[in-house]
């Protein structure tokens, strides 16, 4: 039995994204359940994820069980994200730094499978590139991130791949879009968006029947959907719908049965941008920052700056279509073989 220590923490703190791309390692992941164990700790509620991901051992995140999952486990797995990030804080690179050094000392192999960067910034810290040229094997989830470590740590063994969520959406597809709504899902990490008035006045000129202010994250973050939507005006609000996306539904089948795809998206978030583009929506990208961008240009979907004029959105939407199911099943097909690729390399084939 090959024991698994998932290192990332961030499961289970309130971004559904998480957990998209979660079940797609999962499923990818299928063949070699009755030979692996998984562990993971986190300083979240865990009973949800428990219940939704039975196939993990999700354990408390105080350092003395950190340190005992690593030295129990044969491989530690940076699994999804963007670990390569420090724009908003540097909690992630804290979080790895330690982690590293566990690693280190108990002659533990690191893998990341699925990540990507979030910001140029980021590749500069000298423990993201102690933290790249430890790790075995890198598989990230875009060309963008590929490219940025391998000119930060050129020793690093590095592949390309896509994000997860991909394998789930193949298998467990989004509703198909509604004609006629409008799902909006904006995220500003922390930060205030000074445009938002003018973009939500341009908003006004689609023919939609219905406009839904989609929460992809559960938390009240500032800069984040919930508050957002409680800042703008209530004329403003009556045209709208808030909808939280996960209401702690025990499966991702039920939580993906009410996910609310529409004719037109229009979103800064990454996984929603992602479940769009499964449904067939048309949609144009926030870009706010290289995550939200990379994967605006994976998918070739528009994309306008936070600050950019909006008065072109109309221009923007009939330009916009959605992704072929064929570049789909491209993306699909190339995270479910960077799990495989994991799988052989930690000796599960």
């Amino acid at each position: 039995m090959k024991k698994i220590h998932i290192g990332h923490h961030f499961f289970g703190a309130g971004n559904l994204g998480d957990d998209f791309m979660l079940a797609g390692f999962l499923v990818a992941m299928e063949p070699w359940l009755g030979r692996a164990e998984f562990s993971c700790c986190v300083p979240h509620p865990r009973e949800l994820l428990s219940r939704r991901f039975p196939q993990i051992c999700w354990l408390p995140y105080d350092e003395t069980t950190r340190r005992r999952a690593i030295a129990s486990s044969d491989v530690w797995l940076g699994l999804g994200g963007s670990p390569f990030q420090c724009t908003v804080s540097s909690w992630f690179i804290d979080h790895l730094a330690e982690e590293r050094c566990w690693c280190a000392a108990a002659n533990k192999p690191m893998y990341f499978l699925g990540v990507g960067g979030q910001d140029p910034a980021a590749y500069l810290r000298p423990e993201i590139r102690a933290i790249c040229a430890q790790a075995t094997g890198i598989w990230t989830r875009d060309t963008a991130t590929a490219e940025a470590l391998y000119m930060a740590v050129p020793s690093a063994a590095i592949s390309v791949s896509a994000d997860l969520a991909h394998v789930f959406f193949s298998t467990q597809r989004p509703p198909s879009a509604v004609a006629g709504r409008l799902t909006a899902t904006f995220n500003f990490d922390y930060g205030v968006w000074p445009n938002q008035g003018a973009a939500l006045a341009a908003l006004e000129s689609l023919p939609a029947c219905e406009r839904i202010w989609l929460a992809q994250e559960t938390r009240l973050l500032p800069g984040a959907e919930q508050q957002l939507f409680s800042q703008v005006s209530e004329n403003v609000r009556r045209h709208w719908r808030l909808q939280i996306a996960d209401t702690g539904e025990t499966t991702m089948a039920e939580v993906l049965r009410h996910w609310p795809s529409s004719e037109w998206l229009i979103a800064s978030r990454y996984h929603a941008t992602i479940a769009g583009a499964w449904a067939g929506s048309r949609a144009i990208v926030i870009a706010t920052n290289d995550k939200i961008r990379g994967i605006a240009r994976d998918l070739g979907y528009p994309s306008l700056a936070p600050d950019d004029d909006f008065s072109i959105l109309p221009f923007l939407w009939r330009q916009s279509k959605h992704p072929a199911r064929s570049v789909l099943l491209e993306n699909a097909k190339l995270a479910h073989t960077a799990c495989s690729a994991f799988a052989q390399a930690i000796g599960l084939h």
